[in-house]
């Protein structure tokens, strides 16, 4: 969830820099997200459904708190 939450924080493999990352290990990292969401997240349609995701998979999670 790192990765999916800095990759919608800067819409770019430029999160990889925020979490000490090399690019291709936040790519790894984000692509089983991505096909399990069914999303391409270098896509501005798919940056936006990831982004919709988390906040979805925040909010479940706060609610049960």
């Amino acid at each position: 969830m790192e990765v999916l939450d800095a990759y919608c924080a800067t819409g770019s493999l430029r999160a990889a820099d925020l979490l000490h990352l090399h690019h291709s290990s936040a790519a790894r990292r984000l692509e089983p997200i991505a096909k399990t969401l069914g999303i391409e997240p270098t896509k501005s349609t798919g940056l936006m459904r990831a982004g919709l995701a988390l906040t979805a998979w925040r909010l479940l999670n706060d609610c049960g708190r």
